[in-house]
């Protein structure tokens, strides 16, 4: 009588345990570094790692499926997405340069230094992001982490308005980048 109890306990904890690591998307970064020093690069990878465990959340994929403008669930710049399409495509990792859903954030990563008030940028026929060591170099981890996924947002397509605007903000890039970096406050120990 003993045992059956025993292994129902353990097939319940079994089914309870696969059942919270499947909910769990798997996410992952392979960053190629151009022109970063190395004790920049401990920064990346901080960053990097802060990403990973803000997508792997159930509260990052609550937000980003109910975030709203105008009283509506979606997003300013959307390419005619869903909320619940877009955070498909983040877990995909599907860049337009990269289609293949692998789960993983694929970009080059090069720092750059000029005295404008651009912190980063991309384009769509590379898979490179510059970011400017005027800012980088006094961001936090966070701040990389919200940067970096800002710029890789566009690397799966989505775009925003180059001049300033308060619908900007509720941009796929704005929106999600601002996301990632409020959540992985939680998870940066300095």
């Amino acid at each position: 009588m003993m045992r059956s109890h025993l292994f129902f306990f353990f097939l319940l904890l079994f089914v309870s345990c696969s059942k919270t690591h499947a909910s769990v998307p798997l996410f992952d970064a392979q960053i190629t570094m151009v022109n970063v020093p190395e004790d920049q690069q401990k920064k990346v990878f901080a960053a990097i790692d802060l990403i990973k465990k803000v997508v792997a959340s159930e509260e990052f994929k609550q937000r980003v499926l109910n975030h709203t403008y105008g009283g509506e669930k979606t997003y300013v710049d959307n390419k005619g997405y869903t909320n619940e399409q877009i955070y498909q495509l983040i877990l995909d990792g599907s860049e337009t340069l990269v289609p293949e859903k692998n789960g993983r954030m694929d970009v080059e990563l090069e720092l750059y230094k000029q005295s404008t008030n651009t912190i980063g940028y991309t384009y769509p026929n590379t898979n490179r992001i510059w970011v400017n060591t005027k800012y980088f170099n006094k961001y936090t981890p966070v701040q990389v982490a919200d940067n970096l996924f800002h710029e890789w947002l566009h690397k799966l397509g989505f775009d925003h308005a180059i001049k300033y605007s308060k619908s900007r903000n509720y941009s796929v890039p704005y929106a999600i980048g601002y996301l990632v970096e409020e959540l992985a406050t939680k998870y940066y120990q300095k």
